[in-house]
């Protein structure tokens, strides 16, 4: 009998050991209000519905940039929600990619993350060139130039000797440097007949996060709210922590979600308990106006999807300013990615929602957003 492995993260040491800030689960400043106000939704661009837009990013001048997973194409609106282009479908070839992931704006330009490496585009779609993981040495996670970028495993899976680390690379500056390191183990191992299944769930697994801005990286695994500050030149400038209680689930409720994901009954057991009873606390971190977001998740047992619970917001060096939640109006859920498709731009949210009919559709908002 083979073994369906489920792998997990654990950091071998507490945030409070490195954490320079230590803040009580109540913000400071109290709730936040985004004040979300429907500007338009869309259905469908051009003669496409939407199906599972994975990855939504908005420009400076509100030009929107939609990778949709189940079209297996990428879509580029006007910020008035109509049909601009299409650019990048699903395959192999020059300007066509393959497991693709998360897009950044560089130098007036695109840069698509993908199982190849990185894939440059003009803002208006047209492939400029590839650099291939062979060039790269390492698995970009953030772009933050032309082949200049942060790489990290978010996983166990991969690592020697369940060793992470935290790199800033730029070739062309023959940069390699590293930034940080945590210890990863396997936990949790689930036997299913004669089948290995790999399982990663935003909620359940805890994975290594990060987000950049301000000439700061900030990153941490996700079983505890612990933070790591950090430059590119790998100084820590400190860290933070929320003494938050972890929400605990019991397997009979792990069952009935694994079981929406359409895992075979013969499985869902075995899985189950191969995952902890802890979910995890962030998911995504950004930063907007000098202020650090962190999306805390929940699990939706109905649809069996992760959902973004509430926004966290700091201050730069970490103290908890405000809890936000999320109301995207009558009739609207949040359609949720793991890869982000959600964004703020300019005074506006940018959201992928589903209606209560299950119509998958592009949302624009005004949004209030604290300052930093």
């Amino acid at each position: 009998m083979k073994k369906t492995t489920v792998l997990l993260l654990l950091m071998a040491l507490s945030p409070f050991l490195y954490s320079d800030i230590q803040n009580r689960d109540k913000p400071l400043r109290g709730e936040w209000d985004f004040r979300l106000v429907k500007i338009w939704e869309v259905d469908k661009v051009g003669g496409d519905v939407f199906g599972r837009p994975f990855t939504l990013t908005v420009a400076e001048d509100e030009r929107i940039y939609v990778f949709d997973a189940k079209n297996d194409l990428n879509y580029i609106l006007h910020k008035d929600g109509t049909l601009v282009s299409t650019f990048g479908p699903g395959g192999q070839g020059p300007g066509e990619l393959t497991g693709q992931e998360r897009t950044f704006f560089i130098d007036g330009r695109l840069a698509i993350i993908d199982r190849v490496g990185i894939q440059y585009f003009s803002l208006e779609g047209k492939y400029l060139k590839t650099s291939g993981l062979d060039k790269l040495r390492r698995s970009p996670q953030i772009v933050l130039g032309e082949d200049e970028f942060i790489s990290f495993p978010m996983t166990a899976i991969g690592t020697r000797e369940g060793k992470g680390e935290v790199y800033y690379s730029k070739l062309d500056g023959g940069i390699d440097r590293k930034i940080g390191e945590f210890s990863l183990t396997q936990a949790g191992i689930g036997q299913a007949g004669g089948q290995v299944v790999d399982i990663i769930v935003i909620g359940l697994s805890p994975l290594l996060t990060a987000g950049y801005g301000g000439g700061r990286l900030y990153w941490g695994v996700s079983h505890s709210y612990g933070i790591h500050i950090s430059d590119l030149e790998g100084r820590a400038l400190g860290g933070f922590s929320v003494d938050r209680k972890t929400k605990k689930i019991g397997n009979s409720f792990k069952r009935k979600y694994f079981k929406t994901m359409n895992i075979p009954d013969d499985m869902l057991i075995s899985v189950a308990k191969s995952f902890s009873n802890r979910l995890t606390h962030f998911h995504q971190i950004e930063i907007h106006d000098g202020l650090v977001y962190v999306y805390v998740p929940e699990l939706d047992i109905s649809q069996g999807t992760a959902r973004t619970a509430q926004i966290d917001i700091f201050s730069p060096e970490g103290k908890y300013l405000y809890r936000a939640g999320l109301d995207f109006g009558k009739g609207l859920t949040h359609l949720f990615s793991p890869l982000g498709n959600i964004c703020f731009r300019n005074g506006h949210l940018y959201a992928v929602c589903v209606r209560s009919d299950d119509t998958v559709v592009i949302v624009k908002y005004q949004a209030d957003l604290p300052k930093g």
